[in-house]
């Protein structure tokens, strides 16, 4: 029958599923052949493709809340909270996929001896203890894998034919993997506490350097008006700002204040008691005298703020002493009084010689300030130089002050880092042994396979309609060549179309080793891959 009379074209225009429907069952061969050979060689994949057995640990990553501001906070240096994992993931990865990492696992479970061993099962020349270590640590990094689990949870997985293999070896990488990853946390804080220990040397020596260069240059000047004077350039303005302060409270507050408390005292004996015994007891006098120097070294020196806290802890001591000895005395002399009366008494007392001595310290402090400006104004030069030594002194000293505050905050950071304060590496779910392998995965080989041949079977069946130049029935050809069909004829079997059979055979062929090629690499070489 002539197949152009077979296809009547149908009423109407526009889109026709059944012509299409035609189209596409006349080259079903396109489609079937690369479906059943795509299924086929996932088939093939399953069944000959060695089985692999996965065993994982869960890890997990932990901050603990920092109530201390002394302490640095771990999380900072990942930036923002969401950035954890991604950084965290980073450094593990890094640290499970090192060189170092590795070869110390196959160096303590000598790996390397089984690949020598299989060099020599495959009859080949036996190769170097460097060479079987080299060929295990690759080994044993294609068997590594680590993924992210979860929000602060990963999986670290080592996969092997043998399942106990796989059990084993994961154990014990998981737990060298968690002590790696905990030492390197803790070097990095002790590498920085080393560094600045090293630093801390070098600006003791800078200090020392500076302190007998400015001992030499003051041995050594003519005049004596700098002897002993604790003032200079770079505490001038502090001293005399702190002279003003101190001169301010005495004729100001601590002025009313004792006003009051002799107004306090006439009412009380008539009169206000006389100090002079008080200031004539040898325990007061030498109490009040380290009072004065304490307060002396608080109003000069610029002191860092431990040692000002010291400083200020003694004074404090040496306040309660002399009240103490004060009360005493009272007691002695007053002995008729009420409690009340005496701790008036001894109170006036003890604000009247602390109020002297604040007198004599200020007024010490002046004349010190007088001297060095007296001294800067007669020889300038000399106090310039003066100035930068002193300078020198001060920065070195500051500068070792800051680092001896770092050193001891980095201690603590390292301290923490080592107990359940900060960031903590924990094991979360321990490694256990696998009754059925991962791979080959049967559902994503089957799937693989439906897609391929689905993909290559369309592809072949819409490219071939597309190249397709020949008519399919008389209307076609009236509706393309403008001319009326009188008859047609039958196909002749001749040598021209025994050649395109031929010729479409050999098409044939090529395609279908094609789809085997392309279906090989998938399923043989890309999954194993994937896997």
């Amino acid at each position: 029958m002539d197949p152009f009379l077979d296809e009547e074209e149908q009423s109407g225009g526009g889109f026709d599923p059944m012509s299409l429907l035609r189209a596409f069952w006349r080259r079903k061969m396109l489609f079937f052949v690369p479906f059943i050979l795509c299924l086929s060689m996932a088939g093939i994949a399953v069944k000959t493709m060695t089985p692999i057995f996965a065993s994982s640990g869960q890890i997990l990553i932990n901050f603990e809340g920092l109530n201390s501001s002394m302490l640095t906070d771990p999380s900072r240096r990942f930036g923002r909270p969401r950035n954890i994992d991604a950084m965290a993931f980073h450094e593990m990865n890094m640290l499970l996929t090192s060189p170092d990492f590795l070869e110390k696992v196959v160096m303590e479970l000598r790996l390397q001896d089984a690949e020598r061993d299989l060099v020599a099962e495959q009859g080949k020349a036996p190769i170097s203890e460097e060479k079987a270590i080299r060929r295990a640590r690759s080994r044993l990094d294609s068997r590594l894998q680590l993924k992210q689990d979860g929000v602060r949870l990963f999986l670290l997985e080592v996969r092997d034919p043998d399942p106990e293999v796989a059990y084993n070896l994961a154990t014990f990488v998981l737990d060298r993997f968690v002590e790696e990853y905990r030492a390197s946390q803790v070097a990095s804080s002790s590498s920085t506490r080393e560094f600045l220990q090293k630093q801390l040397a070098t600006y003791q020596q800078n200090l020392a350097d500076a302190e007998e260069a400015l001992n030499k240059f003051q041995a050594g000047l003519a005049s004596d008006a700098l002897a002993d004077n604790p003032i200079n350039a770079m505490n001038l303005s502090d001293a005399q700002a702190n002279l003003a302060v101190a001169r301010e409270r005495y004729n100001g507050t601590d002025a009313r204040e004792m006003a009051g408390l002799g107004q306090g005292m006439r009412s009380l004996l008539g009169t206000v008691p006389a100090i002079a015994i008080y200031q004539n007891d040898d325990v007061a006098k030498s109490i009040i005298q380290e009072m004065e120097m304490v307060g002396l070294e608080l109003q000069l020196y610029q002191v860092g703020a431990a040692a000002a806290r010291e400083l200020e802890t003694r004074l404090g001591q040496l306040r309660v002493r002399l009240t103490t000895r004060i009360e005493e005395m009272v007691a002695r002399q007053y002995s008729t009084l009420s409690f009340l009366d005496r701790n008036q008494i001894s109170h006036y007392i003890y604000f009247s010689m602390f109020r002297a001595g604040a007198k004599r310290v200020m007024d010490r402090l002046d004349g010190k300030i007088r001297e060095f400006r007296d001294f800067t104004a007669r020889q300038p030069e000399v106090s310039s130089t003066l100035a930068e030594l002193q300078s020198d002194v001060t920065n070195s000293r500051a500068f070792i002050t800051r680092i001896e505050s770092e050193i001891t905050k980095q201690t603590m950071n390292l301290e923490a880092s080592r107990s359940e304060i900060g960031m903590q590496i924990k094991v979360r779910r321990k490694p256990s042994l696998s009754s059925h392998p991962v791979e080959p995965n049967k559902v994503k080989l089957l799937l693989m396979g439906v897609v391929l041949s689905l993909g290559i079977g369309l592809g072949l069946v819409i490219l071939a309609i597309f190249l397709d130049r020949s008519f399919t029935s008389v209307q076609e050809i009236e509706r393309t060549l403008g001319v009326t069909v009188i008859g047609t004829l039958p196909v002749i079997q001749d040598d021209h179309f025994e050649r395109k059979k031929k010729i479409r055979v050999l098409r044939w062929a090529t395609i279908i080793l094609g789809i085997i090629a392309v279906g090989a690499v998938g399923f043989l070489v890309i999954y194993p891959r994937l896997g």
